[in-house]
């Protein structure tokens, strides 16, 4: 069969269990959990492929609630469609209530539809379909954890799409990591005995100052910002605790070592200056650039045409944040994209009003374009050599 009528073939299983990807997106958006307490989500979906008959491995790479299911044959390649499912918190009337602000519950129906179409036409075609949950993208990405131990290196092909204000492909995630420094100084009274007290708050505002010299010194896709956490208790104490808090992103994550290392110079040289003690930490888990092929992007913009698709924003390194995606696409080949929401709201992503856009029916209408979009994608890496070819050449730089 030609993959032209293959995927018709697929566009019309998508379309024959439309309803079970719209369920999925309900039942993770009225049971919205956090980062790592995702213990609802995570289950409810390992039960539905079961469902489907996909073998499942849970916990997956001693992530709790981290998850591969797989479906197929090991005589054609893998290829993954990466669900997110944590929530976001501060919403409600008395900002105290989770929610899917972000559209993660979206995200895990659209890949989990994808995977479901693919396999009601498995027969058409070698391979393994590859369903992994990955927690916590809010937070600290563990699909970062999921790639430091391995868990993507088997995969010809990774999938995702986010809602968003637009659509695109053509997608960018600076690297970034965040530092925490502390600093120790000495109390006393800030009127009468001032030359007695060392001042960690003055050691604060100067790691501030060094950092804002520093950014004429560094390349311009660089972002680095931070907080003052803890600032001292009164205003007649010298405050001698305090503790502040940098993001740090680079478009390159080695420069990104490099400028880490700059801004903890600044945190030095300021304790240096007032006498503090300085302690800092460092997350432990960095977020990467993503590496996208430009092979595999066309492919997508293709196969995101075929669904009506047709006005793609090219994201550049000066307005972007950070995500997760960017350690998988390391791993091996990842597609990463946008559709976009503007058309029914002007609310983005993470605003409370978005809640009422993540699981309307133009998210639904927008879910199906998504999972046919990544799922003919995933027909291109099965049933073509020489597009699988490219895509290996990429994976071996």
């Amino acid at each position: 069969m030609r993959i032209n009528e293959l995927k018709e073939l697929l566009y019309a299983a998508e379309d024959e269990i439309a309803s079970l990807g719209e369920f999925v997106s309900n039942e993770i958006f009225c049971h919205p959990e956090l980062g790592d307490q995702e213990f609802y989500s995570s289950k409810f979906l390992t039960d539905e492929m079961k469902k489907l008959g996909f073998d499942v491995t849970f916990p997956y790479c001693g992530v709790p609630t981290a998850f591969r299911c797989e479906y197929g044959d090991d005589e054609g390649p893998k290829v993954a469609f990466l669900a997110e499912y944590d929530a976001l918190p501060g919403y409600g009337p008395d900002h105290n209530q989770n929610g899917h602000a972000c559209g993660h519950n979206w995200i895990a129906a659209s890949t989990f539809q994808a995977a479901a179409a693919l396999q009601k036409i498995k027969s058409h075609f070698k391979g393994k379909i590859v369903y992994i949950g990955t927690p916590a993208e809010e937070t600290c990405g563990r699909k970062i954890d999921i790639a430091a131990k391995g868990g993507f290196d088997d995969i010809d092909a990774a999938f995702q799409i986010h809602l968003g204000s637009y659509n695109a492909v053509e997608c960018v995630a600076l690297a970034c990591t965040d530092v925490t420094f502390t600093f120790h100084g000495r109390a006393a009274h800030a009127s009468g005995r001032p030359e007695e007290g060392i001042n960690a708050l003055d050691a604060c505002n100067l790691t501030f100052m060094g950092v804002n010299a520093l950014r004429q010194h560094v390349t311009s896709d660089v972002r680095i910002h931070g907080i003052i956490k803890e600032g001292g208790l009164a205003c007649n104490i010298v405050p001698d605790h305090c503790v502040m808090q940098y993001f740090v992103r680079a478009a390159d994550k080695n420069y990104l070592e490099t400028v880490v290392e700059k801004v903890v110079n600044c945190a030095r040289g300021a304790a240096l200056m007032t006498g503090a003690e300085l302690e800092w930490e460092r997350c432990p888990n960095t977020f990467y650039d993503y590496r996208s092929i430009p092979a595999l992007q066309e492919k997508f913009r293709e196969n995101m045409q075929a669904q009506g698709i047709t006005d793609f924003v090219k994201e550049d390194i000066y307005h972007s944040g950070s995500t997760d995606i960017g350690n998988v696409s390391y791993s091996c080949p990842t597609a990463y994209g946008y559709l976009g929401t503007g058309e029914v709201s002007t609310a983005e992503t993470h605003d409370a009003e978005y809640l009422e856009v993540v699981n309307s029916p133009y998210a639904y209408k927008l879910l199906h374009i998504g999972a046919k979009a990544m799922a003919a994608t995933a027909l291109d890496v099965f049933c073509d050599d020489a597009f699988r070819a490219q895509l290996k050449q990429h994976k071996e730089r």
